[in-house]
């Protein structure tokens, strides 16, 4: 009987991505046949649901990016979630905490978001970056803006990803340390 209950457990997790798959086809079907019978509403509304199930599948897809806990450190499930685009513009966010002893890790992912466009003109502006007690370093050979004071890593990747590594206390090190065990091909 355990052995039934394993085998249609696995099936079922092997089988959900697909599903997914086949819903967000249906959805984009629904919305081609609402387009050619003139229902451009209902059009729209399918085409929304279908780019919020691709939207949803990325935001787990994207958990793969966080590094496991470094030597000595604990780590948090990775929450992860994506917003449509009434809500801060859309696109998805990711965050998981690393701990050890009092100090912490924060590192939060937002992609495909609108918003990161302003935020690639602070990465180009030095003397913004140096007026809020800033510097300019690189994490896997991508700019990125250090505030020791705080301490705070600001990492964008291709325009459209960007991570914030925040800690408490003196962790400069292990900031750096977590940017770089990023796997930012999971992108």
């Amino acid at each position: 009987m355990k052995q039934f209950r394993l085998a249609l457990t696995l099936s079922a997790l092997l089988v959900a991505p697909l599903t997914l798959a086949d819903e967000i086809t249906d959805a984009v079907d629904e919305a081609v046949s609402a387009y050619e019978n003139g229902q451009l509403s209902e059009a729209v509304s399918q085409l929304d649901y279908a780019a919020d199930l691709i939207r949803q599948q990325k935001a787990e897809a994207i958990k793969a990016v966080f590094p496991e806990p470094l030597s000595g450190w604990d780590a948090s499930d990775i929450e992860s979630e994506a917003a449509g685009g009434m809500m801060m513009g859309g696109g998805i966010s990711a965050e998981r905490e690393y701990n050890k002893g009092d100090a912490y890790i924060t590192i939060d992912l937002v992609t495909d978001s609108p918003m990161l466009q302003s935020m690639m003109g602070m990465l180009n502006n030095p003397s913004l970056i140096t007026m809020n007690g800033g510097k300019l370093i690189k994490i896997q050979g991508h700019k990125a803006i250090l505030n020791a004071q705080d301490p705070e890593i600001i990492l964008i990747i291709n325009s459209n990803a960007m991570f914030t590594l925040s800690a408490n206390g003196d962790s400069v090190d292990e900031l750096k340390a977590y940017g770089e065990a990023l796997d930012l091909d999971a992108l």
